[in-house]
Order: C-alpha cells, then structure tokens, then sequence
C-alpha cells in the first residue's frame, strides 16, 4: 500500500513542481482557472496518497484536508465564477503568484517529510510496553492541574462569555484579556482532556486509572461548559472532536482514513453550519435540507469562512506592489511569545492578516492570513520552503513515535503532541498566527513546561502506590 501511495505521489509532485516554476509567467484568467483546476487535482493526488501510506496519521491528514477543501476546491470555484470572499477584486498575475505559493509550500511539505522519513529510518528509540507507575502518577498529577488552570482562566474569561457565539459579539466589549482567557482555557482544557483520556485508557495500576476515571467525570462538565458547541467557531469544533478521537481513533489505517474523509466533508459542510443554526435558534428541518443541497454547498464555498486563497493571492499582491515589506520573522517571534500581554510589550506584532488588508485597503481587516502567506512575509520566498520543510519533519517524527502498535503503548508525550496538533493543525494552518496563537499555543506551552519538568526531575516527592 505504501509503494502505491508512492507512486502517487510521484505523480502529484512534479505537477506541484510545473505550477511553481509557471506561476510568474501568468497573466491570464483562462490560465489562472487552469491553473487551479490542476492544483486541485494534484492536490487530491497527494490526499489519496496520505490515505493508502500507513506511516501517515492524523495530522498529515489534516494537513492535506485543509488544502484540498479549504484552499484547492474552493479556489477553483471562486475563481470559475468571478467571486471572492469579502468582494475582492483580484488580478490575474496575482492570483497566479497566490497558486505558485500555495504549490510551492505544498512541494517544501512533502519533499521535507520524504528527507526525514530517510533520515530517520536507521531506528528508533525503543519504547516501554506500557506506561510506568512513575509515569503514570507524573502525568496525572500535570493533567490534573492543566484541568484546574483551564477552569480558572475560565473564570477569568466570565463565564457569560462562554455561551457567546462570535455574531452576538458583533459591537460588543469583547477583547483583551477576556478574549485571550477564552482561548487559553479551551487550549489547555483541551490538552487537560486529552492526557486523562490517555491514562483512562494506557495506565497499568488500577488505582491510579480509577483516580483519572474520577478526574475526568468531574470535569466533563466543566469542560462542556468551556467548549459550548454553539459558541465555537467551525475550526474550534472540527479540532476539538479529531483531538478528542485520536484517544479512539487510529488515523494510520488507510481505511479508517478513507472512511474520516467521508465523514470529515459531511461534518465540514453540513453538520457545523446546522450547530450554528442551533446556537442561533434555527434548526429545523427545512433549514437542514437547504444546507445540504449543492447548491447551497456551491454558495458556501464562495463565502469569508474560505478566504484562505484570496488571503495568499492578496499578501502576493501586497509585497508585489511594494506595499510594505516582509516582516524578518516578526509574526513568529509574536507566537513565541504570545503570554505577554501587548500593554507590556508596546511593539507585539499583529496580525499579518490586518497589515495586508489594511495596506490595500480592505473595508474589513480581521481576516486570515494562511500559513503559507506567513511564510512569504516572514522570510519572503525562502520562507515557504523553511517553514514547511521544517513542520513537515516536525510531523513526522511525532507521527512516527505517536503510531500504535499492538506489543506497546504509544509514547504518552508523542501521543498528547500528536492529539492537540491534530486538533489546532487547522487553525494553524489557517491563520492569522498572531491573532490565533493563544488558541493553540497555550496548549504547546503548557506541554513542553511539562516535558522540562519532566526531563529535569521537577517532581512531587511522593511516590506512587499501586
């Protein structure tokens, strides 16, 4: 199976290669739609491929999700009928140069993870059969306080704030520190969920598995208040269940992979926008059926929820004309570091997403900037092909340790990693890092104080009993 999947991609490749090095040359419509007619099937090429390699979990398959259904498909379309989100007007030879992006960061991707699936396949460090006592005990007690962190910086948000859906904060007082305790306490309650699941499911002593069976039915509530459904944005949910699912859920399999692409479409195009109408006090059989006519799907595609392509084309356009300039890394140092409150630190980057949009003067400036585009106004064109090549070993060596296998429980650190990439890869991908990074880093941060403190002995003096 992994022989056809690379075949396949010996295919998708040098077309991703032919739209790169033709992208500066375009300055036709009837190209441009070619153009992305082409990547949209070598798009879906490499989508197949992840299916059927069984060394490719769930974070490449949301990797290769978002560009085929959130940028590949849905560019086609805007593009064969004249219509953008937000009502852009975009010009040939920029969206050209938005293709020869996207297909270069695309190409960077995969010839990053074949260098390190070769650089890697020597050995691995072996793994235990199950997960120690010492272990188990060190994980349940940070899982414990990640819970109890979550719950305070819900507080700290206001609890009212957590039954708002994003159209009812239309004019509100909604921001600062109660924003950024929102999305903190969902990040990290969400790697608290993840990590007690785990130990529900992997630890050896019953007393301690009993203690997290505890845990987590204490703080399921606590959690569904935190993640409201009807208040989420459409990423928050779709990265909130594959987190939670890659506990049940084994994403290497090509056939459940086949069977989640399916189920994934459905829940993207028909399911959220009905939890919306819930939220809003409009479900109803009619509104369902409206929802999952083609039609309506068509529409959908047109709509700012798949700005992704016309955000690229756009920061093209900006660096193109001389606007302004690349940024030098400025946006992921701004992620880095995204705990300093902006009152202290004068100069915290924004959002790249508002400087393009307000440089070309958007009415509307809270938009996306895809991760692609970061890259180009980080480094300019170097940048595509550092940042991917570099997420993509990132990848793989946490797919590669998190994969499970019957004769020994998954490295319980590759394992949280894997889960809260998985969930918030789309979110990451989708941008604008600098207004998003609290809603995933949170997480990223509270996992890696851990693994210090685990790497470093910080421990509790007791021991466990079992």
């Amino acid at each position: 199976m992994n022989q056809i999947a690379t075949l396949i991609s010996l295919v998708s490749l040098p077309i991703l290669f032919v739209l790169t090095v033709m992208s500066p040359f375009v300055a036709s419509n009837a190209v441009v739609l070619g153009m992305s007619i082409t990547y949209v099937f070598a798009s879906a090429l490499c989508f197949l491929a992840m299916i059927l390699d069984d060394r490719k979990g769930g974070v490449s398959f949301m990797f290769e999700f978002f560009l085929l259904f959130f940028i590949a498909v849905p560019a086609s379309l805007q593009i064969s009928v004249g219509v953008f989100p937000w009502f852009a007007k975009l010009e040939p030879q920029y969206m050209a140069g938005g293709f020869g992006l996207i297909t270069l960061s695309h190409l960077s991707y995969h010839l990053g993870w074949l260098l390190a699936a070769h650089k890697t396949t020597h050995a691995h460090t072996p793994t235990p059969l199950t997960l120690s006592s010492q272990d188990a005990l060190f994980y349940t007690k940070w899982a414990w306080g990640f819970a109890a962190v979550a719950t305070l910086f819900a507080l700290g948000a206001g609890p009212s704030n957590l039954f708002v859906a994003r159209f009812e904060r239309a004019g509100a007082n909604f921001g600062g520190l109660t924003q950024q305790f929102l999305f903190m306490c969902r990040s990290i309650g969400l790697l608290a969920i993840v990590m007690m699941l785990y130990l529900c499911k992997n630890v050896q002593s019953r007393r301690i598995k009993r203690q997290n069976i505890y845990a987590l039915v204490i703080y399921a509530p606590v959690f569904s208040v935190i993640y409201y459904l009807p208040a989420l944005p459409r990423f928050i949910l779709f990265g909130l269940f594959l987190a939670i699912s890659t506990m049940f859920v084994n994403y290497f399999y090509p056939r459940v992979k086949a069977l989640v692409a399916g189920a994934a479409v459905f829940m993207l195009f028909i399911v959220f926008p009905v939890i919306k109408s819930l939220g809003a006090g409009e479900l109803n059989w009619a509104g369902f059926a409206r929802r999952a006519d083609l039609s309506a799907i068509s529409a959908y595609l047109l709509r700012v929820d798949f700005d992704g392509f016309m955000q690229i084309t756009s920061t093209v356009q900006y660096l193109s004309e001389d606007i302004g300039g690349i940024r030098y890394g400025e946006n992921f140092l701004g992620v880095l570091l995204f705990f300093i409150p902006r009152g202290i630190w004068h100069g915290k980057p924004i959002d790249t997403g508002d400087i393009v949009a307000n440089g070309l003067s958007f009415w509307y400036t809270n938009v996306s900037s895809p991760l692609p585009a970061e890259a180009l106004m980080a480094f300019g064109y170097v940048g595509p092909v550092l940042v991917f090549g570099l997420l993509a070993y990132w990848v793989y060596r946490i797919e590669s340790l998190a994969k499970p296998s019957l004769a020994q429980v998954p490295v319980a650190k590759s394992v949280f990693l894997y889960a809260i990439l998985m969930g918030f890869i789309v979110i990451i991908m989708r941008g604008a890092l600098n207004g998003v990074a609290p809603q995933f880093a949170s997480a990223f941060l509270c996992f890696y104080i851990m693994q210090f403190a685990k790497t470093h002995k910080i421990v509790w003096s007791r021991k466990a009993r079992t």
